[in-house]
């Protein structure tokens, strides 16, 4: 049976917008205000001030007080705010405060209802924070919503409403990764989009015959997808060899692809070794967003502030 028995419709009507106003979150706004101007979604732009972060060496020389520093942070905050605003976009401004800005992150996204988070991620070797100093596997391994991170080697999205043209749906066969497939068809069916649905065969298994394994892989990708959707979009089963990360990063730049979707779970190779696994790799390496999707969010909504 297919995951998803008809033609489905995933509804982004709030984005939430974690930034720290650097060249990654700028990256990561322009898609947000993309998906925003083609979903009509409303845009909760959202920064959280760690005290003990100072972010620029001007600051560490001259010692501006926490109280200055969040000052400017918030005047910077509303400037964004009013970026996506002119854009013809309904958006608000959230102002945190916290040393754990990931959780605070998690907490507004479950008060808001958020259907997406978008982040910008710095560099490989800092990919454990996404923004704001935040982990990458806190964040996805406990949003209740999709995460859509963007990393330094996407592409910055055109002017005007975004429509994904080539997607590449990774899956392990796991009961997450059938959640995300929901996602990666809706989009896909919503933009007339190729959708390549995609199984790594891992270095021992692949060095088998291609010829028996390739077939019945492809076979049980093909039967993730409904009938109906051939009238939507453009499925296509495939089977790639070797590494998962390079493999499904190869096959992206192969196909142009403008989205990347995974499901996350605690025990999902996506996920192992977060520091040095595959999801990193992912985030740090694409060349287009990566949509990571979590069967069951559960933030941890202890001691940080939020303030609207």
């Amino acid at each position: 049976m297919p995951v998803i028995a008809d033609r489905v419709s995933v509804s982004i009507d709030r984005i939430l917008l974690a930034t720290d106003f650097s060249s990654a979150s700028n990256k990561a706004a322009a898609y947000a205000k993309a998906l925003a101007l083609h979903f009509s979604s409303t845009v909760d732009v959202v920064h959280v001030f760690d005290p003990s972060v100072v972010s620029s060496c001007v600051e560490t020389v001259v010692g501006f007080p926490a109280k200055e520093r969040r000052r400017i942070q918030d005047k910077e905050l509303e400037n964004v705010r009013k970026e996506f605003e002119a854009a013809g976009l309904t958006a608000c401004a959230v102002s945190g405060e916290g040393h754990r800005p990931w959780a605070a992150l998690l907490e507004v996204s479950q008060q808001l209802d958020t259907d997406l988070i978008v982040a910008g991620t710095h560099s490989k070797w800092g990919i454990e924070r996404l923004m704001l100093g935040s982990t990458a596997e806190e964040l996805i391994r406990n949003a209740a919503c999709p995460v859509l991170t963007v990393g330094p080697n996407a592409k910055e999205p055109g002017p005007g409403p975004l429509a994904f043209r080539s997607i590449v749906y990774a899956t392990d066969f796991s009961p997450e990764a059938a959640t995300a497939a929901a996602y990666a068809l809706s989009f896909a069916q919503d933009s007339g989009a190729h959708l390549y649905l995609c199984y790594v065969l891992g270095p021992r298994i692949a060095s088998q015959p291609c010829e028996f394994l390739d077939a019945p892989f492809k076979a049980a990708l093909k039967r993730l997808i409904p009938e109906s959707s051939y009238d939507w979009c453009s499925p296509e089963a495939v089977v790639e060899h070797g590494d998962a990360g390079p493999a499904i990063l190869n096959l992206a730049e192969k196909v142009s692809a403008d989205l990347i979707v995974l499901g996350a779970r605690n025990a999902s190779f996506w996920l192992t070794h977060i520091e040095h696994g595959l999801t990193p790799d992912l985030l740090a390496e694409a060349c287009c967003p990566v949509m990571t999707v979590c069967e069951v969010g559960k933030p941890d909504r202890r001691t940080d502030r939020l303030h609207r």
